[in-house]
């Protein structure tokens, strides 16, 4: 991505984490979104993760939204482990 989208970069463990932000346009669909591009790179084998994340709220930053889709991820997870332990059914 362009060197002007970049929200944030770090470094930990050898692993580069490149955070990108920017409100882009589809043609498909008619609203603006707010986009957020994860860039993971293993800074010793050079692999790279890409991870996109997006938000119909435009005035977000990319640290809130990461946020949220960590939160979201997490409930899902306790779902899907609730209904392994319990036996839940899905209607």
């Amino acid at each position: 991505m362009p060197e002007r989208y970049l929200a944030k970069s770090t470094t930990e463990d050898e692993i580069q984490t490149d955070v990108y932000q920017a409100t882009l346009l589809h043609k498909e669909f008619a609203q603006a979104l707010n986009i957020v591009v994860l860039v993971k790179t293993n800074l010793k084998t050079n692999a790279r993760s890409h991870v996109i994340l997006f938000s119909s709220d435009l005035e977000l930053s990319s640290a809130l939204i990461i946020e949220y889709y960590k939160l979201r991820f997490q409930i899902e997870f306790n779902f899907r482990d609730a209904k392994q332990f319990w036996g839940w059914k899905t209607l």
